[in-house]
């Protein structure tokens, strides 16, 4: 975004998807924007099988029913964690509620990035919090392209691509909001899998129907905590997924690359021959 430009007045809401109800919306009372990918439609007339593609916001206070369900319910065996080293240190993935499924750290970002505006990390951090506020659209949207194009994100990506190849059960990413980073790896693998780019879009949308109760409590803490006033814009634009955001993905990858294939298959190590066996994997009949 640049300075010429406006902020977006209002988060943009998803088309709806046809035989894809509520976006694959999961109800758990500790995870925010669980969604299970199944039954979502791809341009060739197929449809991504249920309980094998799930993503969500962190893993931190999910409860002991949360994690049940998602283990039992939906099969989840392994789960993709993109934060960075300190933000899993802060909030780690609740290992005691997790038994029998593996999980992976692989960040898509350098600890530096500033990513995870949470409660603890306001509190602790007013450097961050100034940062932030300054240019909160432009900050978050910088970090699609520097995902997208660092060394580290291109590791995480492509690791998380190539071990769909290999996976049995059901895979989970994740980030914080499960929007931006989450989102990033949701855009490659529904593209990988065929679908269409309105419904890819519509998905990546789909985070701004599932984190008003996110905004709620932020907007709570830091009434009770007085650390920030009119910081209503800036929360909007860590929490809610926005077109701008979006097309700055879509850039980074046609502008250096000519097309998102060409982007996977160079710098991800995932071309046809790999998208059609995911396909194969991950994919039904409608």
């Amino acid at each position: 975004m640049t300075a010429t430009q406006t902020k977006p007045r209002a988060p943009e809401k998803p088309k709806p998807i046809p035989g894809f109800p509520n976006f694959g919306y999961m109800s758990l009372s500790g995870v925010d924007n669980a969604r299970d990918l199944g039954g979502m439609p791809t341009a060739d007339g197929h449809r991504i099988r249920k309980r094998r593609l799930l993503r969500s916001g962190a893993l931190g206070a999910a409860t002991a029913s949360d994690m049940k369900q998602l283990i039992r319910m939906h099969d989840m065996e392994y789960v993709v964690d993109l934060r960075t080293p300190g933000e899993v240190a802060r909030t780690p993935d609740p290992m005691p509620l997790m038994a029998g499924v593996e999980y992976v750290n692989t960040p898509s970002l350098p600890d530096g990035a500033i990513v995870a505006v949470g409660r603890m990390n306001i509190a602790k951090d007013k450097k961050l919090l100034q940062e932030f506020t300054g240019h909160p659209f432009e900050t978050i949207q910088d970090l699609y392209p520097k995902a997208l194009l660092g060394e580290i994100g291109i590791q995480a990506y492509s690791r998380f691509l190539n071990d769909l190849l290999e996976a049995e059960g059901a895979t989970l990413w994740h980030c914080t909001q499960g929007k931006d980073r989450t989102g990033i790896a949701a855009i490659l693998v529904e593209h990988a899998l065929g679908v269409s780019h309105e419904v890819i879009v519509a998905d990546y949308l789909a985070t701004n129907l599932f984190m008003g109760g996110w905004i709620t409590r932020m907007e709570q803490f830091l009434r009770v905590t007085h650390i920030a006033k009119g910081i209503d814009m800036d929360i909007e634009a860590y929490a809610y997924a926005h077109m701008s955001y979006f097309q700055a993905a879509m850039d980074a990858m046609r502008g250096v690359f000519g097309s998102i294939d060409a982007y996977m298959e160079r710098e991800l190590d995932f071309g046809p021959d790999k998208q059609m066996l995911l396909r194969e994997l991950y994919l039904e009949k409608a």
